[in-house]
């Protein structure tokens, strides 16, 4: 509308602008132009100093940047399919612009939750500042705490406290590594849960696996990384979990009566004898 501009528009803009100066002090940072914005604000990629002359480049991951004002960010139907499908950890920033403050959420807990169920339809992000690490029932529409900050800074911070950069950068690292990891392996129920407390180090405290519905997708999913394992064992690269599976498996067949005594000798039952007692098990008997 000519001559007019939106307060509340002008009001997030600004806060976005301010939001992707805090973030540049700290890390690189590649801004999504309003016209391809879907709802992710910044590429930013963490940098680590390789010498007196120039950093590396590392990890990479998503912002999104709100004001302060905003409490609860909400996903629903296809929205939730395209966080469900993103490559590269998300994390949510609130910017004050009275104070000049950003606060850095991340978003791990979303990985917890598709772990438990991969139908989620409605998804409400509330930047709380708690969070334990695990979550009770995650029905179809949730409501997910997803604090405490990681961390909070000013550009203040980044002039007088000389390690500032060093700390967001160890931090981050972290943050980062963790949630990259729970996005490959929460396709298969499985995820780290984590506790942090903003400005401290995260702690993994926990792994969660749930039981799936979809198996065969769960199969073809995980197939690779079996297949990693087996080549090592094969090649006796990794005896103590040789050793660790040896002794799993033999309580599991020991449980499925897969056993007898043979002479004095514990022994595996031939395999049709296996199937023979399970067809006699699952005969009808009449009456």
């Amino acid at each position: 509308m000519p001559a007019f501009r939106g307060i509340n528009l002008r009001s997030g803009d600004l806060a976005e602008q301010l939001g992707i100066l805090l973030l540049q002090s700290v890390a690189l940072v590649a801004p999504i132009p309003r016209t391809e914005d879907v709802g992710i604000d910044v590429v930013s990629t963490l940098i680590k100093k390789y010498d007196g002359y120039k950093y590396i480049a590392e990890d990479s991951f998503f912002v999104s940047i709100k004001s302060a004002s905003i409490t609860e960010v909400s996903f629903e139907g296809d929205q939730v399919k395209w966080l469900k499908d993103l490559q590269l950890p998300l994390f949510i920033a609130t910017v004050d612009r009275r104070t000049s403050t950003i606060k850095l959420y991340t978003t791990q807990g979303m990985s917890v939750a598709f772990a438990s169920n991969s139908e989620i339809r409605k998804i409400n992000f509330q930047l709380m500042e708690n969070y334990d690490g695990e979550l009770d029932n995650v029905d179809e529409e949730l409501d997910l705490p997803i604090g405490p900050p990681v961390l909070k800074w000013t550009l203040n911070d980044i002039e007088t406290k000389p390690n500032f950069v060093h700390k967001f950068y160890d931090l981050m690292k972290i943050h980062v590594t963790i949630a990259k990891k729970s996005i490959e392996t929460k396709r298969i129920g499985y995820v780290d849960l984590m506790v942090w407390k903003t400005g401290k180090v995260p702690k993994v405290w926990a792994q969660q696996l749930k039981f799936r519905k979809d198996n065969l997708a769960v199969d073809e999913i995980s197939a690779p990384y079996f297949q990693s394992i087996l080549h090592n064992l094969s090649l006796g690269n990794e005896i103590e979990t040789t050793r660790s599976l040896y002794r799993l498996f033999d309580k599991v067949l020991n449980h499925a009566g897969h056993f007898h005594i043979v002479n004095g000798v514990k022994e595996l039952k031939p395999l049709p004898l296996i199937l023979k007692e399970k067809a006699t098990e699952d005969t009808d008997i009449p009456f």
